[in-house]
């Protein structure tokens, strides 16, 4: 039965994907045939079910009794802008500036696990953003660990909610945004990591903001080296 539920939910999602393919298609192609105010707000749309459908399909894969993750070295760059892109309509309508300040660093990880962290965390930034949005992507080095880090400029999380934020529908105090939350999004990004063997960390001065630190270890060579 639990496997039959797996399929289910996983098919609903696939089959949800071609009206959203559908209508991305005509986006791009119809472009003249549309009012830009138009074209934009189906865009915002068509950006905001994406998301909601791949949060429903991971979700499902977290909890599915197989895993299909593939690890391999991961271009950051490459990752990073498939997820902005795919944000793009969403940061654009809330007008973020995105100061990227990676350079050609990879990572050895399962790319669709890791982008779809990213996609959550992006999309926590969007909901949460400050009258003028910016998100800083970095990365430092150690000697264990390549360390990630996402931070935005947004409304940040009051330090007596911070070490609960990684719960299941765990929405925090409730401000105007909060309360359309679901509690989820971060919930999916700490299960992912898990299972990714990465480590999380959070930081957010009230008002001033929020990070996302992501640990990756640094693998050791048959030598130990």
């Amino acid at each position: 039965m639990l496997r039959d539920y797996e399929e289910y939910v996983e098919g609903w999602a696939h089959e949800a994907k071609t009206p959203l393919s559908l209508l991305t298609m005509l986006l791009d192609n119809r472009n003249d045939e549309i009012s830009p105010s138009l074209q934009a707000k189906l865009d915002y749309v068509r950006s905001q079910l994406q998301e909601d459908v791949t949060q429903m399909l991971y979700y499902a894969r977290l909890k599915s009794s197989t895993k299909d993750y593939r690890f391999e070295d991961v271009n950051l760059n490459d990752c990073l802008g498939e997820v902005l892109e795919d944000y793009a309509p969403l940061l654009e309508e809330k007008h973020f500036v995105i100061l990227n300040k990676l350079q050609s660093e990879t990572v050895y990880t399962d790319r669709r696990g890791l982008q779809f962290m990213l996609g959550q965390i992006v999309s926590n930034a969007i909901k949460y953003s400050s009258d003028s949005p910016m998100l800083t992507i970095s990365m430092i080095h150690s000697e264990i660990a390549d360390v990630l880090s996402v931070e935005d400029n947004g409304i940040g999380v009051k330090k007596y909610d911070l070490p609960y934020i990684f719960q299941k529908g765990f929405t925090g105090d409730s401000t105007d945004s909060r309360k359309k939350a679901t509690g989820i999004g971060l919930y999916l990004v700490k299960k992912m990591a898990d299972d990714l063997n990465l480590r999380l960390e959070a930081a957010s001065p009230w008002e001033k903001g929020f990070k996302i630190v992501i640990f990756f270890p640094k693998l050791k060579s048959n030598g130990g080296k």
